[in-house]
């Protein structure tokens, strides 16, 4: 654990490693874990060790492809951004010491090559910066072809510290994100989705901020703290985020119709069908789960007839904020 790729980052040279989180947003109760797949693999790692991709070749090439899907992202006026699409809940008034939500997870058979859908929780750092200077840590689900070579979803994370210029890192596919479990892992295979029509299958993600070392903390499915984005790395998210995004994002080249998005069909089918996001809160300055003020929310798509959002809605109940998302592409 102590020797895992994450510390061969420059900036992590003097990092102490911080095992688990010094306290979960309150009320937060953690369930007992169970061991799934690491890309693919069922194994899990001996007592004191962590999960570790060991890249190769082509998984260089397809993390580059990856990053400049997440530039395009996070700078909206990115040359190659009409190769992505997107349709999201947004909150710019921050400060945000963190977010929550479960969203539906589903399978996606029909992606072509070099294709990636994913459901995310996206935090920004200071967004008064120059491109090069913007801080994005993000966690969801995705399918994507042009890293897993399946229509499966898995977890996934993605950290950058100058708007994906430079730095920009999926998983564990470079040094940076710090993992503390040998069950869990960035990448893992999610055993169970939803089927359209049916019973809906959620993965609930908390992404907080440390209030003692300043690390981002994800816990994956109100189970376990798997592991944190080391504040070190990103410089413009010392105190808090200042923007929150959530929702769905496409990636797909050029050529080709665009990719399904959620469950592959129109947010306003309803539930049950089209893919949702619940529960979604934020974590405030004295470490509470507090719902999202729905006068604060702005919804977007850039291609609306293709991927839209909708239901936003307060529930006044244990489901608290929602939103459908999503669409079946061919753009």
């Amino acid at each position: 654990m102590y020797k895992q790729p994450a510390f061969d980052h420059p900036l992590l040279k003097n990092h102490t490693l911080q095992l688990k989180p010094s306290s979960l947003p309150k009320g937060m109760k953690l369930g007992k874990s169970k061991p799934t797949s690491f890309y693919g693999f069922n194994d899990t790692c001996p007592s004191g060790t962590v999960l570790v991709h060991r890249a190769r070749k082509q998984d260089l090439t397809k993390s580059q492809l990856l990053r400049n899907q997440f530039r395009a992202q996070a700078i909206a006026n990115d040359t190659i951004a009409n190769r992505n699409h997107y349709a999201i809940i947004e909150n710019i008034y921050g400060p945000f010491y963190g977010a929550y939500a479960k969203m539906a997870t589903y399978k996606l058979p029909n992606l072509k090559a070099d294709q990636t859908s994913s459901s995310t929780i996206y935090l920004f750092g200071d967004t008064h910066v120059p491109d090069n200077e913007v801080n994005v840590i993000q966690a969801g689900w995705q399918v994507s072809t042009a890293l897993y070579d399946t229509s499966y979803p898995r977890f996934f994370t993605f950290w950058t510290s100058d708007g994906n210029e430079k730095t920009g890192c999926l998983n564990l596919n470079c040094p940076g994100f710090v993992s503390t479990t040998n069950i869990y892992g960035p990448g893992s295979f999610i055993p169970e989705f939803s089927t359209y029509g049916g019973e809906q299958k959620y993965l609930s993600i908390l992404i907080a901020r440390d209030s003692q070392t300043g690390n981002w903390w994800v816990t994956y499915n109100d189970q376990l703290p798997l592991g944190y984005f080391p504040k070190e790395l990103l410089p413009k998210m010392q105190d808090h985020a200042y923007v929150l995004q959530m929702g769905g994002f496409v990636d797909s080249p050029l050529n080709v119709p665009s990719p399904p998005m959620g469950s592959g069909h129109p947010s306003n089918e309803g539930r049950n069908k089209a893919a949702y996001f619940i529960q979604v809160q934020v974590v405030d300055r004295w470490n509470d789960l507090v719902k999202l003020d729905s006068q604060l929310i702005e919804t977007k798509s850039d291609i609306s007839d293709y991927y839209s959002v909708a239901d936003d809605h307060d529930t006044f109940g244990k489901d608290v904020y929602v939103f459908a998302y999503g669409g079946a592409g061919g753009f």
